[in-house]
């Protein structure tokens, strides 16, 4: 311990030497000291000519060797499909109505209206084939025809109302409706306008047969689900009649609550054009060439998603729907009228409700979804503002996509909701969040520059340090443009982390300049009135220089534990902060003692605070406010409640009591990164998002595992891998669905005659041609787009060689990082190790947050580990006694477990802004301790009376610096941006409990189990607060700038001048062990 002593005393000593020489030269020479400032603070701008700002989410919060990362990269070499998904989510009381499917059209027609330097949506979109060779975008002709003599509507009527049990009550099962989900039922197929004409159909004559046409809205016979049942068929000859049955694949075409309509099942029944029956049969009927050359002459569709794809996008159908035909669409539709391809409207539907038989007849919402693709080559914007960026696009993709954001949120339509979702919105939310901020910022210093005026100096016209205030605060300014300056030059990006900086140094930088003005006000108070202005300041600052000097290495050493982060965003962000907190620390010990001593020479010759060239003649030095007075006044009525044994068992049960709390929530507190709260509440993309979540709470995300290279030799494995996953869906665990072309293939090719097992395409004469056939019916052309081929996929002709492949899975939805890490893991683990090719992966861009997830608690114990252990170190250099050490590193723990368990409290979870701003609180924290436990080692007398002296004599400081923390941070609790609320939080609570533990617990603790013997007390270290604007008692004994006779002692005798003061004016009550008159 003497050995431990002595080096902190010579460390201190020397310190102290080199500070007091300092500030005399400062003083003296103060011109020089602020060019130089100046001068070094604009060199730094160099490191600007390497400024970088980084705003892709997965490359600030994620390893740079992640597996997420290195999956990307591939990606972006190897599969070249730029998509860009823009949704919105419309919601209504019941959007299956026919005023809510017009007010869709009307939302859709403005959207589709949208110019950007003369491209609309159908230059800009997705373009995807047809799913049917024999689609078109004609209404078709239906025929209606008796069977002999001919026939009047009624009799048709009649007979379909006889037919009508047989053919669908096994299908459907009408019971009465439930309660509150009646839907008006309708004929909609009475508006249909039929054409009675006498037709000659298949070569019979008009004479012997009637026939009526009509065109359906909606053709269910083509597009509608189809079921198997047993149909009489009928055929006449002139000599007899024979009748024999078969069975028929119907497909339905109404769903109603008590009744089926007799002329919507004319529908099914009746004949279509010839070449029109059994398309999906017939195409594969065609010679390879003849269906080849149809399929060129397709036109492709522009890849969207509304119900009014229902119709087709006809405008006079839209306007003329009924909430019937609405509904039996919605139930009854298995393709899209628009583009042939599987559909499933119910899907898309959120809030639903449904009859007994289960049929859905209303909604609350439905989304809208659009499809842009990046075109290749297109020069992309990668800077799109502050915020955090997901992809970047080209200029007329960002373009659209703000107009169409701009026309969703500017559209107002009765009764309706809409919330947009564009590819950039994640980006320009959070910008804009940060900018609105920008103004808090503002707020804040401005709070801070009339706190700072009114705690520097006096309120009288010549002693305001308004100017000096403006300096202090400069100073600020000036650190993180250095800190800023030089991680850049270190190579270190901007990021939209960055924007909470000015807060966090004017909240502790700042703290600096408090303690050296009032150390220099003791210095004054306690020497003779004519001591040189040079002389003051190098005194108050050797008494200053080595207290802000321990306790900016505390938060230096937070910040840079921070540094080591694995995460590339968190590190940047506490470099730049460790950078421009040391930087600010010597801005105020060089720019703003320079700047004191100029102050200090205005005020002697009387000069005017606001306008320095009037002259105050016969000016007397007074304070509005004794604010010193008032803080020494409340700190010794406090300071006896220490005497009191109740007292101290009241703060130990709310000591416990806290803690017990505080077990609780660390024990509670979810460690998960949701990108998602990093949106302002207020925001319309996190308003979308909650939507979601709560009409949609069944779809979780869905992951995209790609494959390279592969032929037919990795077949099997693909089988086999297939097998593998729908065993995951059946379990019911992680995985809902999978969507494969594999499994596609396979079902298409075995309905084909010359294949009856999946084995017989898995050679090399037979893959390349099926894969090649497959992709160009109406079964896979949707799967076209999850290939990437070595040469150009061409009809009739082999496919190339696959270079990549893709299919979809989906998870369920996951509400933390005990489901969906394990959910991540147990695919990744199926996928890597199925072999399929040289590679193969999952990927989806959630990853990025998962895989954050997966590092943060190793993340937060290790950098809480190792800034406890440095804070120790500190502590223990500082006050050199273990036992003090010892409480003071309790302390410190207390505050981080309320600290943490609080949070939780607060709604807060683990995520990597709160890891760094828990971090960060322990360096801050102990400063509240530190000072306590100091000034009791050097007090001399009881265990009582120490305690009883830090509460006077530092308490007010104390207090003083956790108040500015706060005042500092305080407009951050108004703000809508997760980053700044998560650092109020996390500061406001290291403050609250701090000081709790700082200037309560640990005083009646030292009370009780302190250490006694004054003979081992050697004191080598400061005791002024970071934040003092109130020092201990002055001293009418100080001793000039080196006279003191060993360096090292000067804050024992400091003190102890103090003590001698108190005593000479008052005796101790040793009853109540409090000094008293």
């Amino acid at each position: 311990m003497f050995s431990l002593k002595s080096a902190s005393g010579f460390l201190i000593g020397g310190l102290e030497k080199i500070f007091y020489r300092w500030g005399l030269f400062a003083s003296q020479h103060p011109y020089p000291v602020i060019l130089v400032s100046l001068i070094l603070t604009g060199l730094t701008g160099i490191g600007f000519l390497n400024f970088r700002q980084e705003h892709q989410a997965d490359k600030l919060w994620i390893p740079p060797t992640s597996e997420y990362l290195v999956n990307k990269e591939w990606l972006a070499g190897n599969f070249q499909g730029k998509y860009r998904h823009e949704g919105l989510i419309f919601k209504k009381d019941n959007v299956l109505t026919p005023e809510a499917i017009k007010q869709m059209w009307e939302i859709h027609r403005k959207i589709e209206d949208i110019t950007i330097h003369g491209f609309t949506y159908r230059d800009i979109c997705t373009h995807i084939p047809v799913g049917d060779i024999f689609h078109s975008d004609n209404p078709t002709t239906t025929y209606i025809c008796d069977e002999e003599e001919p026939a009047d509507a009624s009799g048709a009527a009649e007979k379909v109302e006889r037919e009508k049990d047989d053919l669908w009550t096994d299908y459907y099962d009408y019971g009465a409706p439930k309660p509150n989900e009646e839907v008006e039922s309708e004929n909609f197929w009475t508006d249909y306008e039929e054409y009675p004409e006498d037709y000659d159909y298949d070569g019979q004559s008009s004479t012997s047969r009637k026939c009526k046409t009509f065109t359906p809205r909606i053709d269910f016979s083509v597009f509608g689900k189809t079921i198997e049942k047993p149909e009489p068929t009928t055929t006449t000859t002139t000599t007899t009649t024979t009748t024999t049955t078969t069975t028929t694949r119907t497909r339905t075409t109404s769903v109603q609550q008590d009744s089926i309509s007799a002329a919507s099942l004319v529908v099914s029944t009746t004949a279509r054009p010839k070449g029109q029956e059994e398309t999906r049969d017939s195409e594969d009927e065609l010679p390879r060439d003849v269906k080849c050359s149809i399929l060129k002459s397709l036109q492709e569709k522009c890849a969207q998603f509304s119900l009014l794809e229902i119709w087709k996008y006809n405008e006079t159908l839209i306007m003329s729907t009924t909430q019937q035909e609405i509904i039996d669409a919605i139930n009854l539709l298995e393709r899209s009228p628009w583009d042939s391809h599987k559909a499933s409207y119910i899907g898309k539907l959120g809030g639903r409700k449904r009859n007994s038989t289960g049929h859905t007849i209303a909604a609350e919402s439905v989304f809208m979804y659009w499809q842009v693709k990046i075109p290749d080559n297109a020069p992309l914007v990668k800077d799109q503002g502050s915020g955090l960026e997901l992809e970047p696009a080209d200029q007329v993709t960002l373009d659209w996509e703000q107009a169409f954001v701009d026309i969703i949120l500017n559209t107002t339509l009765d009764g309706v909701t809409m919330y947009p979702n564009a590819a950039r919105s994640y980006s320009d939310v959070s910008t804009d969040a940060i900018f609105f901020d920008a103004i808090k910022m503002a707020s804040g210093y401005m709070l801070m520059f009339i706190y700072t005026i009114f705690m520097l100096g006096k309120l009288n016209s010549v002693e305001i340090k308004g100017y000096l205030a403006i300096v202090g605060i400069a100073s600020v300014g000036m650190g993180l443009f250095i800190g800023l300056g030089l991680s850049s030059a270190l190579g270190f990006d901007y990021t939209p982390m960055h924007a909470a900086m000015p807060f966090l140094a004017l909240g502790i930088g700042i703290d600096d300049m408090f303690v050296i003005v009032q150390c220099w006000q003791n210095v004054k108070k306690t020497s003779d009135a004519n001591i040189p202005i040079s002389e003051a300041i190098g005194q108050g600052l050797k008494h200053a220089g080595v207290s802000v000097t321990i306790t900016t290495l505390t938060d230096v050493f937070a910040f840079a534990i921070g540094s080591i982060s694995k995460m590339p965003g968190l590190s940047s962000f506490c470099v730049a902060c460790a950078i421009a907190l040391a930087a600010i620390y010597i801005l105020q010990l060089s720019w703003f003692v320079a700047f004191l001593a100029l102050d200090e020479k205005r005020i002697a010759a009387g000069r005017d605070g606001i306008i320095p060239c009037i002259v105050r003649q016969n000016h007397t030095p007074k304070d509005i406010i004794d604010k010193q007075a008032i803080f020494e006044k409340f700190m010794k009525k406090y300071s006896k409640l220490v005497s009191y044994p109740v007292y101290k068992g009241v703060v130990f049960v709310i000591s416990c009591i806290l803690l017990g709390f505080g077990i609780w929530g660390v024990t509670e507190i979810e460690q998960k990164f949701d990108p998602v709260l990093l949106l302002p509440k207020d925001s319309y993309l996190r308003k979308w998002t909650d939507l979601n979540y709560e009409l949609y709470p069944q779809d979780g995300w869905s992951s995209v595992v790609y494959t390279g290279r592969m032929n037919y030799t990795h077949l099997p494995k693909m089988e086999q891998l297939m097998e593998d996953l729908q065993e995951m869906v059946d379990d019911k665990k992680y995985l809902r669905w999978r969507n494969s072309w594999w499994t596609g293939l396979t079902k298409w090719a075995l309905k084909k005659d010359n294949y009856t097992k999946v084995e017989d395409i898995m050679s090399k004469s037979e893959f390349s041609m099926v894969l090649s056939d497959f992709l160009h019916s109406s079964e896979g052309a949707k799967f076209k787009t999850d290939f990437e081929f070595d040469g150009e996929l061409v009809c009739g002709e082999p496919a190339p060689p696959i270079r990549v492949s893709k299919f979809s899975v989906g998870f369920y939805q996951f509400y933390g990082p005990s489901e969906h890490i394990p959910a991540k893991h147990a695919l990744e683990t199926l996928v890597n190790s199925s072999g399929i090719s040289d590679r193969v992966f999952s990927h989806v861009k959630i990853y990025a947050a998962w895989e954050t997830d997966e590092i943060i608690g190793y993340e937060l114990i290790r950098n809480i580990g190792l800034a406890l252990v440095a804070v120790a170190v500190v502590t223990l250099i500082l006050l050199t006694n273990l036992q003090i050490c010892g409480l003071v590193i309790a302390c410190v723990i207390l505050t981080l477990v309320e600290l943490v368990g609080f949070l939780h409290f607060w709604n807060m979870t683990i995520d990597i802004i709160s890891c760094v701003s828990i971090v960060l609180a322990i360096g801050l924290c102990v400063d509240y301790s530190v000072h306590i436990g100091h000034a009791f080692l050097i007090a001399p007398g009881t265990r009582l009376e120490k305690s009883i002296f830090a509460i006077e004599t530092i308490g007010p400081a104390v207090f003083n610096g956790g108040f500015t923390t706060f005042l500092a941070l305080s407009l951050l609790a108004f703000s809508q941006s997760i980053i700044f609320i998560t650092f109020f939080k996390v500061f406001f609570l290291t403050v609250v409990f701090g000081l709790f533990h700082g200037l309560v617990f640990l005083p009646a603790m030292l009370s009780v189990i302190g250490p006694q013997n004054l003979d081992e007390v050697g004191s080598n270290a400061p005791i002024s607060s970071p934040t003092s604007s109130v020092s201990p008692a002055p001293s009418s004994q100080t001793s000039p700038g080196g006279q003191f006779g060993k360096q090292g002692q000067r804050n024992l005798s400091y003190i102890q001048d103090n003590v001698i003061n108190i005593i000479a004016a008052g005796s101790l009550d040793e009853e109540k062990g409090s000094f008293s008159k």
